[in-house]
């Protein structure tokens, strides 16, 4: 079975991942190491990225492999410390087993770096895409920090958009109770990441609370915190003052701010031609973003 909607797992790793929910084929060597294992021998994975699992959806596939049986082997290797096994991929599965009250679970032994292993558990986790974006940002890294690799590379090897993981990866910069309420699903990745251009801790709590109060959605979010950054322009704005520059700069602003989801300040001289483009940053990790949305390398 062929990877599903164009899956870039890199480095071969599609074959270390031999589960068909995740659309990728079991070799024949594989299915001739199937082997049944004591639930109760298999440690969690300790690079699982998904902290919280939804005891609904574990019920649902418990009652499904009560029916049917377990379908998809669980991935696990030796545990090098000492007996039994260390789960790699496939919690849920094992969770729904062990609630089905099954004393053994059918399962692939495999010989896997540390690396490989969170690798692994975050790819089949964001393959499900329901992943919360706090843990897949803890994921990417902790990943990247393992590995040694730069965001253009763990893309490829994950197969997401770079600039999706750069995003997340921001979210690491807020303060711990936002990074709850995106976990708990109160904020959006898109209504925390402006909150992470206001310098105050208490302002950026402070301003949360109205976003989750208010319901306001993102672009309420980013018109208030570019106020609250900019009362001059709000001021003005209020006052009905009109943007004298040309309509053509201030359209490539508004696009330049969308892009690199940072304040972005444009000025021209008719005059002589020349003027500027000023990026404003959070903090070091946010400027790196920047620059390698610029294609700077440092």
């Amino acid at each position: 079975m062929a990877l599903g909607k164009g899956k870039v797992l890199g480095r071969g790793l599609g074959n270390l991942i031999p589960v068909n929910e995740n659309n990728v084929e079991i070799s024949k060597e594989e299915q001739s190491g199937l082997r049944e294992i004591k639930v109760s021998e298999i440690a969690p994975n300790p690079h699982q990225p998904r902290k919280q699992f939804s005891d609904v959806s574990i019920q649902e596939l418990s009652n499904t492999i009560i029916e049917h049986g377990v379908i998809q082997p669980i991935v696990v290797q030796k545990n090098p410390s000492g007996s039994g096994f260390i789960l790699v991929a496939g919690e849920r599965r094992l969770r729904a087993c062990k609630l089905a009250g099954f004393a053994k679970i059918p399962a692939i032994v495999r010989d896997l770096s540390e690396a490989d292993m969170m690798e692994l558990a975050l790819i089949e986790n964001i393959q499900r895409e329901n992943l919360n974006p706090m843990d897949e940002a803890y994921a990417y890294q902790a990943i990247i920090d393992k590995r040694g690799l730069k965001v253009t590379d763990l893309a490829t090897r994950v197969g997401k958009n770079r600039a999706t993981i750069s995003n997340l990866i921001r979210l690491l910069s807020l303060p711990k109770p936002l990074q709850d309420r995106v976990k708990e699903g109160k904020l959006s990745e898109g209504q925390a990441r402006p909150l992470l251009s206001i310098p105050d801790y208490k302002k950026q709590l402070e301003v949360a609370e109205k976003v989750i109060s208010e319901g306001w959605n993102v672009r309420e979010v980013e018109n208030y915190v570019s106020n609250l950054l900019n009362p001059d322009k709000k001021s003005k704005s209020s006052s009905q003052v009109p943007d004298k520059r040309d309509a053509s700069i201030v359209k490539l602003e508004t696009k330049l701010r969308n892009k690199f989801s940072s304040k972005v300040e444009v000025s021209h001289n008719e005059t002589n031609g020349k003027g500027k483009i000023v990026f404003s940053y959070a903090n070091l990790s946010d400027m790196e973003r920047i620059l390698e949305q610029l294609g700077v390398k440092l």
